[in-house]
């Protein structure tokens, strides 16, 4: 891994305005993470047409590109097999448009669900998205795309650092949403770098006050940023960052604080 800290910003800073986001990627010099790819409600009949548009407005990109995979309710690894194949689907469709469009990663949410407390659930969930993510992956290590797994209701590194040493693939690597942790898990950012190591590749940066996930500025909320970048540098680690912040006067602000930052610490610049 490259020792800069390359850095993206999410599409939704302008909704479903893919064009727009474009122009702000290129404003602020970073690359673009392409989030909410199309509308839902009438992607089956449009996706086609929606990938030609992606195609067109990227091609003005001047950053590199990643992308987020879908997730509205879904889960792969369901035991309704109707939730199952209609996910399963959604995730080949974020590969097709990773492959068509040129993003060199893809980051998906795990779908696991803490408030589920039985044992017999975490063991089966942990077992059945090792076996998809086995298969999964191989598709992205014949593209050479890399394919990240996020953690968004995890209490703590165990369940996603497990399943990516079990998979063992170049292939799959690790997200960590400090924002999500901060709301939901009782270890800090720091000790999620420190479990993950080099299986981290990629970051999404955004604040909160522990009480909503508001995706802020990363100066409004509880969250120290420094203190993560230092355990960065710490322990040598230069994982990509995407800025999930969907207020644009939020996002800029963000972009100086952190570069602020990353020039005092004399890293990843």
């Amino acid at each position: 891994m490259e020792k800069k800290i390359k850095k993206y910003i999410s599409s939704t800073v302008s909704y479903h305005d893919i064009y727009k986001a474009v122009e702000i990627a290129n404003e602020l010099n970073l690359g673009l993470e392409i989030s909410r790819f199309g509308k839902l409600k009438d992607l089956d009949e449009k996706f086609n047409e929606t990938l030609d548009e992606y195609e067109d407005a990227i091609k003005d990109l001047k950053g590199p590109l990643s992308l987020h995979g879908f997730f509205s309710n879904l889960c792969p690894v369901s035991k309704d097999p109707l939730i199952k194949e209609a996910s399963i689907k959604r995730y080949y469709q974020s590969l097709e448009i990773a492959s068509r469009l040129g993003a060199d990663k893809v980051v998906f949410h795990t779908c696991f669900n803490n408030l589920l407390k039985q044992q017999v659930y975490r063991d089966n969930f942990f077992h059945s998205t090792v076996e998809f993510y086995s298969e999964f992956v191989s598709y992205f290590e014949e593209r050479k795309i890399t394919l990240l797994i996020e953690n968004v209701h995890e209490p703590d590194s165990s369940m996603i650092r497990n399943i990516i040493g079990a998979v063992n693939s170049p292939y799959l690597k690790a997200t960590i949403d400090i924002g999500h942790c901060n709301i939901h898990s009782k270890n800090s950012v720091s000790d999620w770098i420190k479990d993950y190591g080099i299986m981290l590749y990629h970051m999404h940066f955004h604040n909160n006050f522990k009480d909503e996930d508001s995706h802020s500025s990363l100066k409004q909320g509880t969250l120290n940023i420094k203190e993560i970048i230092q355990t960065l540098k710490d322990l040598r680690l230069y994982p990509s960052v995407t800025f999930e912040i969907f207020d644009k006067d939020a996002l800029g602000e963000s972009v100086q604080y952190l570069d602020e930052i990353l020039d005092e610490l004399k890293f990843g610049i």
